[in-house]
């Protein structure tokens, strides 16, 4: 009897799975598997459940005025045609895995490191200020400034919510 190519595969493909479901590999860190990184989403997690990272903005008019902190990544509506074609919600999650990738840096560099080298951090700057110029009308904003907070969400609101970083203000 003849095997499929495909069942093969599939079979070759359940065995790569249970392999690395039951080792115990080390993680895989330096410079050149930050490029990779984009291609993968940000899986931890599921390894425990804990305070999500989120990014807020505000924006400083011209004539001074600091506009209210805004989340950069609010909840979308849900539709049926989201299952099939779903570009603004596929953006917004990309950017929030940009974000949980800079939580992740900050963590890593431990207490007091600068983060600003961090290819993450001018990533997520640009972000911010993207989110500042599309948040209130054009023109309007001049300068812009972002913090990435850890929350823990709770039924009426936020249990607890820890500053982790907090930029300078920037031009936008």
């Amino acid at each position: 009897m003849e095997m499929s190519w495909t069942l093969i595969l599939f079979v070759a493909y359940l065995a790569l799975l249970v392999w690395a479901m039951r080792s115990r590999t080390r993680e895989l860190k330096g410079p050149w598997w930050f490029f990779l990184r984009a291609f993968f989403p940000n899986w931890k997690f599921y390894h425990a459940v804990g305070r999500p990272p989120r990014l807020y903005v505000r924006g400083r008019l011209s004539h001074g005025t600091w506009l209210d902190w805004q989340l950069v990544y609010p909840r979308a509506p849900r539709r049926a045609l989201h299952l099939v074609h779903n570009p603004e919600v596929n953006l917004a999650l990309n950017q929030q895995n940009l974000v949980d990738h800079l939580s992740s840096d900050i963590k890593d560099l431990g207490e007091g490191a600068d983060a600003s080298g961090l290819v993450s951090y001018r990533l997520v700057c640009r972000l911010a200020c993207q989110a500042a110029r599309s948040s209130w009308p054009q023109g309007t904003v001049g300068q812009c400034q972002w913090v990435l907070r850890m929350e823990r969400p709770g039924p009426e609101g936020f249990l607890s919510s820890d500053l982790v970083l907090q930029s300078p203000v920037m031009p936008c």
